[in-house]
């Protein structure tokens, strides 16, 4: 954990343009809570592609940081049910950037600010090939012509940082989105995870995964690994690991049997009802 706390006056936050209260997004945003920790960004980072996933203790409480766009600095109420937590534990993700946790503890006397320091990371690149593109309607998604692709890094390890269980894995888009050719193969840049303190200590699992995405932006299919060419995870997805073979042979998986991402970001286990199969 890295911290750069700061530990102004209230009124400093006044001036804050974008705010976290309970988790939910709102607009215009509402008033400054009582009791807070404020979370400012690093000069010229993009705000909507903050990822902030947190838990209160001493309330028993957890939720996420709404993004917003045109914004330094977050806000996050540390108030639940008229009771103040006794402490704070967040994942903070921002691209390009190393993850950070946060572990406080809170106070009524004091509202902190911390400061996200980006510790940059190089890039590697993913090829990948769907042999048949036209499984993609099969499973669901639209045409292959019609939709993109985003890599997603699942932080297996902060449920039990954050002291959740695991059902909503705390995962987020992490690299370039990128499209199909015309004869199914794609290449997607990702950051190099392996060098990441967190993503890349042995301790610390966690996997990435390729979804295929609709023109709104929503999931629709999963593409796991099929081929031999590489190792898979416990759960079918690929390894952080410093690099990857030439190319990778992908499989749809259809976005009802995979965890669903609602619109935050975090998986939803689906119906145990459906029949599942590639």
């Amino acid at each position: 954990m890295m911290l750069a706390m700061d530990r102004r006056a209230p009124g400093f936050f006044l001036q804050l343009a974008l705010l976290a209260v309970y988790g939910s997004a709102q607009s215009p945003a509402p008033a400054v809570p009582s009791h807070y920790i404020g979370i400012q960004l690093p000069p010229g980072m993009r705000s909507e592609d903050f990822f902030v996933r947190y838990a209160l203790t001493g309330v028993d409480f957890s939720s996420w940081v709404a993004p917003r766009t045109g914004v330094t600095s977050y806000v996050v109420a540390t108030t639940r049910y008229g009771r103040l937590a006794t402490g704070i534990k967040a994942v903070l993700h921002a691209p390009g950037c190393a993850m950070r946790t946060l572990d406080l503890p809170l106070s009524a006397s004091e509202n902190p600010r911390y400061a996200f320091i980006c510790q940059p990371l190089g890039t590697i690149e993913m090829h990948g090939a769907l042999d048949r593109t036209d499984r993609l309607r099969y499973h669901g998604a639209p045409p292959a012509g019609e939709v993109t692709l985003q890599a997603r890094y699942v932080a297996r390890w902060a449920q039990p940082f954050l002291g959740l269980d695991d059902t909503l894995a705390t995962s987020f888009p992490v690299g370039d989105v990128a499209e199909f050719s015309a004869d199914g193969k794609f290449r997607l840049v990702v950051p190099d995870l392996s060098q990441d303190p967190l993503a890349g200590a042995p301790d610390h699992p966690g996997e990435i995964q390729v979804w295929v995405k609709d023109k709104t932006g929503a999931a629709v299919a999963q593409l796991t690994p099929a081929g031999s060419q590489i190792a898979k995870t416990k759960f079918g997805d690929l390894p952080v690991q410093k690099g990857y073979p030439s190319e990778i042979e992908f499989a749809p998986w259809n976005a009802i049997c995979s965890p669903v991402h609602d619109s935050e970001g975090f998986a939803i286990r689906p119906d145990p009802r459906y029949l599942c199969g590639r």
